[in-house]
């Protein structure tokens, strides 16, 4: 046991290399014989790390995973976002339809044998047509038809050929793009004049409201934006800006609409998914800010 004692007192300078002969022989002597004391060599010969530095570093190395997942996520549902957001502006483009202006070469009437009744014949070109009707003078009604074609449908191969004429006192041609409708047959509802079909101007006023708001809300957000309140001003002028934006992925420039509620519910698909996508970006901004902010002190 003595001889236990001496041999783990030179353990640290046989280690090192700092014992003398003599006492490399008597240590190496003992070591054959005693297997505690080899035991003890080879656990100063592995070099463990102190407890201490295990104890900073496990922590530490943690929070640097959470934060890498986090990253990775918010990423991940930008991205998906961002990608919702365009498909569902490029479906809306693609989707847009395109009024033939003029009946010639697109529309023809046709009387069916035997029936007495009309067919409305289509150019290949045509993949959908509308009728809408109103109250004519006299009591009687007339027929507005519109004929469109979309790149989504000559995408597809999605053509219209025919469909059952409309009846009414008369029946109208829409080229809906601000000029008159053109008489296909019955007696003209407006003799003295043409008859317009108008688009519709919401979008134009909806614009115009997203667009004072965002400027209120942003004047807000700028000067409190040292106050507790300034974050949420800041993101609540999203909501503005994300409309904004769907409007011009849906409709570009443009805010007329012959298809109101279509275009209306796009936009609102649209930003829907930027809504979230900006959201995380200014989230992202926010933090990198602070944690540059003890460096600029």
């Amino acid at each position: 046991m003595r001889d236990c004692g001496i041999a783990r007192d030179l353990l640290p300078l046989y280690q090192e290399g700092m014992l003398s002969p003599d006492s490399v022989e008597f240590l190496e002597e003992h070591l054959r014989t005693c297997p505690a004391c080899r035991a003890e060599r080879e656990k100063l010969a592995a070099g463990p790390v102190p407890p201490e530095e295990k104890t900073e570093k496990a922590p530490e190395l943690e929070r640097v995973r959470q934060k890498l997942r986090r990253q990775r996520r918010r990423t991940a549902i930008l991205a998906v976002c961002l990608a919702l957001a365009l498909a569902t502006a490029l479906f809306a483009r693609l989707t847009e339809r395109h009024y033939f202006p003029e009946p010639k070469g697109v529309v023809s009437v046709v009387s069916e044998p035997g029936s007495g009744g009309k067919v409305l014949r289509f150019a290949g070109n045509v993949t959908g047509a509308e009728v809408s009707y109103q109250k004519a003078e006299g009591g009687g009604s007339a027929v507005f038809l519109s004929v469109w074609w979309t790149e989504w449908d000559r995408l597809f191969g999605n053509t219209l050929s025919e469909m059952p004429a409309p009846a009414g006192n008369a029946v109208y041609f829409s080229p809906n793009n601000g000029t008159d409708d053109i008489l296909l047959w019955g007696r003209d509802q407006a003799p003295g004049g043409g008859v317009i079909s108008l688009p519709r101007l919401a979008l134009a006023y909806y614009a115009a409201l997203a667009l004072a708001a965002l400027a209120v809300l942003g004047i807000l957000a700028l000067a409190l934006r040292k106050r507790k309140c300034g974050p949420w001003l800041r993101r609540a002028a999203l909501v503005p800006a994300v409309y904004l934006l769907g409007e011009l992925l849906v409709l570009g420039v443009n805010t007329v609409s012959y298809s109101l509620a279509r275009d209306f519910a796009l936009i609102l698909v649209t930003a829907l998914f930027l809504y979230p996508a900006l959201l995380l970006a200014d989230v992202i901004r926010t933090e990198r800010q602070r944690r540059k902010l003890p460096e600029t002190l």
